[in-house]
């Protein structure tokens, strides 16, 4: 005869198990359950900022206004969520919100959004179903955003809202199945690219135009000899359809960089 008292406990533990699994998600450290329920189905493009982080960092003074304006009229905010389906932008803060920030939505009880009518719409009806609204950009941007406050995921062959020579980054794009980029800033700078290329020999083309991109960036460059030893810097390696791009250096190497973000 089947124990009535193992069944139950059997079948407790099964649903705890299952209850788990639920509310489990693979996404970036900071991105709860609600924050990825929040995510417009639709979405091509994901950004995340540890805001808490990138402010406590000390080059956080030193970034350019227009990237400390994304941050600082969100005070109350601890982390950063921007989604994009390549025409509306929604961003999605976690914070301690007593009521919604101006302009904002407040969600749920420290949950706010803003952005485009149609976008704040998508947002909260996302919300509403209690389900992860890209699961496949949360888990690719959850190992590439380790220990890091910036990053951002795409789909691939996705165009980027940039302009001038920053398009020739969607021909490079085009033919890759996700691309990603994370930034620590610490003392000094780190940056990690990913792009994972349809075929192997997509990747291997990617690995190839990104090199000439590089080189010819650097002698564009030649008068300005810390610039090009930075671009030099980069080690890229490809494994597979996977290619890796990455940079650090000091402080003075964040210097440089961050005089190339617009202001």
């Amino acid at each position: 005869m089947v124990n009535r008292a193992y069944l139950a406990r059997s079948a407790a533990l099964v649903a705890l198990a299952a209850a788990i699994s639920c509310r489990s998600i693979h996404a970036p450290a900071g991105v709860d359950r609600d924050m990825a329920a929040s995510i417009p189905a639709d979405t091509l493009i994901l950004a995340g900022v540890n805001l808490d982080e990138l402010r406590a960092s000390p080059l956080y003074p030193k970034l350019p206004p227009a990237a400390r304006a994304l941050a600082e009229p969100l005070g109350d905010a601890r982390y950063l969520l921007v989604a994009s389906n390549g025409k509306d932008i929604v961003a999605i803060a976690r914070g301690r919100f007593r009521e919604a920030p101006a302009g904002a939505t407040l969600v749920a009880p420290g949950l706010a959004v803003t952005g485009s009518p149609g976008s704040v719409r998508a947002a909260i009806a996302q919300y509403k179903t209690g389900r992860n609204g890209a699961p496949d950009l949360l888990a690719r941007a959850a190992s590439l955003a380790d220990g890091r406050q910036i990053w951002m995921v795409a789909r691939g062959g996705v165009p980027l809202p940039v302009a001038g020579n920053a398009e020739n980054l969607n021909r490079l794009l085009s033919n890759t199945e996700y691309a990603g980029i994370a930034v620590r800033l610490g003392s000094g700078i780190e940056i990690e690219a990913t792009a994972i290329g349809r075929t192997a020999e997509a990747a291997r083309e990617f690995e190839e135009n990104l090199r000439a991109i590089l080189s010819l960036t650097a002698a564009a460059s030649a008068r300005q000899p810390d610039v090009v030893a930075l671009i030099r810097s980069v080690q890229i390696r490809r494994e597979d359809r996977t290619v890796r791009a990455s940079l650090s250096g000091g402080p003075d190497a964040a210097d440089r960089l961050l005089r190339f973000v617009p202001r």
